[in-house]
C-alpha cells in the first residue's frame, strides 16, 4: 500500500501546482546524514530554517519526524499544528504539508520511501491501521518513555546504516518493521484515550487498501464513486458500504475530502486562476466546479479564497 508523501519547498513567491518531490531528489539535497540507497533516509540533530517546507508540497514517502527542541507552525492537509520538543509528525503519502514558521527548529527525520515499506514484515491490516491512524493524529505529544525509547531506534538506525556488515538490508528491514509497530502502538494508545478506535472487519481490508491506492493517483482530479468502482471492477454499493465498514466514512466522503484538499490547496498556494483550478480538478465547468465546492465548504472558490 502506498503510504505518504512529505514535500519540500523552493522559494517561489508563486507557484503554478502543488510540488510533488520524490525521496531522491530529497537524498539529492544532502540534508541527511545516512541512508540506505533512497529507501531510507535517517539524520540526528537536523537543523530547519525558513527556507525548507515553505510551499505546499507533497512526497510518496512514509515519515516520522521527531522534534528535539525549538519551534515551528505547521499545516497538515490545512490544519494548523505546533512542532516543538516532544512531539512528533508522522507524514503519510498523500498529505500536503507546510511550514509557516520556524524558530530554531532540531528534528531526527526518519524517511522511508513507499517501495521499502512493502519489504516489510508488517501485517496489511497493520499497514491500513497506521496509515488511517497517522491521518487522524498526525502530531502527537510523546511521553517520556516513548521519547527514550524512539531515540534508541534512532541511534541503532543510525548505527546501522554507518556500518559495513553485509547484513545491513536485513538488519535495516527488522529494525524499520519494530520501530513503525512502536509507532502505530503510540497512535492506537492516543486514539483509545480520544475513544477513536473501531473494530473493523478484516474482510474489508483489502477493499479500503486498494480503494486509497487509486484515490491517491488521482489527487482530486477523479470525483465520482463509480470511476473509483469501475476502476477495482465492484458495484459502488459494494465499494461505498465495505470502506464505510473499514473506516467508518463512505468511500464518496473519502473522494469528496482529497477533492476539497487540492482545491483548497491551489486556492491558497497557487496563481492559478479559478477557471485553471477547475480544469485542472477535472470539472466540466467553473460553474460546476463553483457549486460543488460551495455545497461541501459553504463558501465559494472566490470567498475561501480572499477568507
Amino acid at each position: 500500500m502506498k503510504l505518504y508523501q512529505i514535500f519540500l519547498f523552493s522559494k517561489q513567491i508563486t507557484m503554478k501546482k502543488i510540488e510533488s518531490i520524490s525521496i531522491q531528489e530529497l537524498d539529492n539535497k544532502q540534508l541527511v546524514q545516512n541512508r540506505l540507497k533512497s529507501d531510507i533516509l535517517l539524520s540526528a540533530n537536523l537543523g530547519f530554517d525558513d527556507t525548507l517546507f515553505k510551499h505546499p508540497s507533497r512526497m510518496d514517502a512514509f515519515a516520522a519526524i521527531f522534534c528535539v527542541s525549538g519551534k515551528a507552525e505547521a499545516q497538515i492537509n490545512l490544519k494548523k499544528y505546533t512542532l516543538e520538543s516532544g512531539t512528533i509528525a508522522l507524514h503519510v503519502p498523500e498529505n500536503i504539508i507546510q511550514i509557516n514558521s520556524c524558530e530554531n527548529l532540531i528534528v531526527y527525520p526518519f524517511i522511508i520511501s513507499s517501495s521499502f515499506i512493502q519489504k516489510l514484515h508488517i501485517e496489511a491490516k497493520d499497514l491500513i491501521n497506521l496509515y488511517m491512524a497517522a491521518k487522524t493524529m498526525p502530531v502527537l505529544n510523546l511521553q517520556y518513555a516513548d521519547i527514550h525509547i524512539l531515540e534508541k531506534y534512532y541511534y541503532l538506525m543510525e548505527s546501522i546504516l554507518q556500518s559495513e556488515t553485509d547484513y545491513k538490508n536485513n538488519m535495516t528491514i527488522g529494525v524499520t518493521t519494530s520501530f513503525l509497530y512502536k509507532i502505530y502502538d503510540i497512535l492506537v494508545r492516543k486514539l483509545k484515550e480520544k475513544e477513536y478506535v473501531r473494530k473493523v472487519p478484516e474482510r474489508c481490508e483489502t477493499v479500503f487498501e486498494d480503494f486509497i491506492k487509486e484515490l491517491n493517483l488521482f489527487h482530486g482530479t477523479e470525483h465520482s464513486l463509480s470511476f473509483f468502482a469501475g476502476r477495482l471492477n465492484f458495484t459502488p454499493n459494494y465499494l461505498s458500504s465495505r470502506v464505510k465498514e473499514y473506516s467508518g466514512r463512505t468511500a464518496t466522503e473519502w473522494i469528496e475530502e482529497s477533492v476539497i484538499l487540492e482545491a483548497k490547496t491551489m486556492l491558497k498556494h497557487t496563481n492559478l486562476t479559478i477557471q485553471e483550478i477547475a480544469y485542472k480538478l477535472n470539472f466540466p465547468t467553473q460553474t460546476f466546479f463553483g457549486k460543488y465546492f460551495k455545497r461541501l465548504t459553504g463558501l465559494s472558490p472566490k470567498q475561501y479564497r480572499t477568507s
